[in-house]
């Protein structure tokens, strides 16, 4: 590449957009992280609370319940209240939230708090990726929703670190108590200097739900969501569970080795970036899919440095779809109607894939099929790849 393409037009333009990206990426970080969190802290709190696999689970089915709900009325607020608010609110509930879980002296009052996460949660998808529209130009926009994501990725590097290093300091329930004030203090602090998101959002109705129904990409654009958000966030709450309990490996081990797969996956959500706006989602996908079902599989058959190698490479592969997919997604339907195809794709992939299936595998693992459970999503995200050619992308 030549040096005059880094003072390109399209270069030029981005450079406004950078300080707006990075203060929603602290607002995802600050959203995401604590919903990561009850993952590492599993074991801990199925010990404190005496409860089975099975039942542990279940926080993740009630804060994707609260998340997948209010996500789908989120376009009736976002025409009441303007993005930067709402995201500021997403915060500062999920800090609340965390509160309550914190002190919980039962598992329903943790329930409680994690419902509230969730809810508070499922505010922000709609309106955020709504203010990275708004604030990237067009022909950068594959970049500016991998800076975007920046957020997530950082967010499952650091959930088991933090675990890991922080639990046998002040457990469980310190971490968690410190998570909620940090996101509460983010959000108050992006509603008093948020810079974008002054705009408001469209409520779905007949007219524009018609509209996207219609277009084929939307149906599949929703299964390829729920496959990789199962692959990513769904297999993420169970690992560690997985690889303490079932393979016998020591929890900080565990951990680390998760926490150190999402570090290659920063890198490779800048690379999906980078090949979504020069070869497309089709082809990009077709390769994260495959890569992500061979390594998910080889969990389940690998030992020693086969097992460490799919634990180390599988999240930091399926990361990478993310950025694509988001990309294409804010191309359906008119640009009017994007927090409404957001507001219905989002929710149902993260219901059944950070809800439903860590709950499924939980009943898996107590029933010892946890193994033909993983091979199941390996399998299903390589049959996929048979699905993309029917994408018709507007690139």
């Amino acid at each position: 590449m030549s040096t005059s393409d880094s003072r390109s037009p399209a270069n030029d333009a981005f450079r406004p957009a950078i300080p707006g990206l990075a203060a929603i990426v602290v607002m995802v970080f600050s959203i995401f992280f604590p919903r990561l969190l009850f993952s590492p802290l599993l074991v801990s709190i199925q010990l404190d609370l005496s409860l089975s696999a099975a039942q542990a689970t279940r926080i993740f089915t009630t804060i994707a319940a609260g998340y997948a709900v209010v996500m789908l009325a989120s376009g009736f607020v976002s025409t009441r209240v303007r993005h930067r608010r709402i995201v500021a609110v997403s915060a500062f509930g999920v800090g609340v939230g965390m509160q309550i879980a914190a002190f919980a002296p039962t598992v329903t009052f943790l329930h409680v708090g994690a419902l509230l996460v969730g809810a508070s949660a499922g505010l922000y998808a709609p309106s955020g990726l709504t203010i990275v529209s708004e604030i990237t130009p067009l022909a950068r926009r594959g970049m500016g929703f991998a800076i975007h994501e920046i957020g997530p990725s950082v967010s499952f590097v650091l959930a088991p670190v933090i675990a890991a290093v922080a639990l046998p300091l002040v457990g469980w329930r310190g971490i968690v108590s410190v998570t909620g004030v940090t996101s509460a203090a983010a959000g108050i602090a992006y509603f008093l200097r948020g810079s974008a998101g002054f705009v408001y959002g469209e409520a779905p109705h007949f007219e524009n739900l018609k509209t996207i129904f219609r277009i084929a990409r939307f149906w599949l654009i929703i299964l390829f969501f729920v496959l990789a958000a199962s692959a990513a966030i769904g297999m993420f709450a169970v690992l560690p569970t997985f690889l303490i309990s079932y393979r016998g490996m020591d929890q900080q081990l565990a951990n680390g080795l998760i926490g150190a797969s999402r570090l290659s996956g920063i890198a490779m959500i800048f690379l999906s970036g980078v090949l979504t706006d020069r070869f497309g989602f089709r082809r990009t996908v077709a390769g994260i899919f495959l890569l992500t079902g061979v390594f998910t599989i080889l969990l389940t058959v690998g030992r020693g440095s086969f097992l460490t190698l799919a634990v180390l490479l599988q999240p930091a592969v399926i990361s990478a779809f993310f950025p694509a997919a988001i990309t294409a997604m804010s191309e359906i339907g008119p640009p009017q109607t994007r927090n409404v195809v957001i507001s219905l794709v989002i929710p149902l992939a993260n219901l059944v894939g950070s809800g439903f299936y860590p709950a499924v595998a939980g009943f898996a693992a107590d029933a010892g099929y946890i193994d033909r459970f993983f091979q199941g999503t390996g399998v299903a995200l390589l049959l996929a790849i048979l699905l993309l050619p029917l994408y018709r992308s507007r690139r």
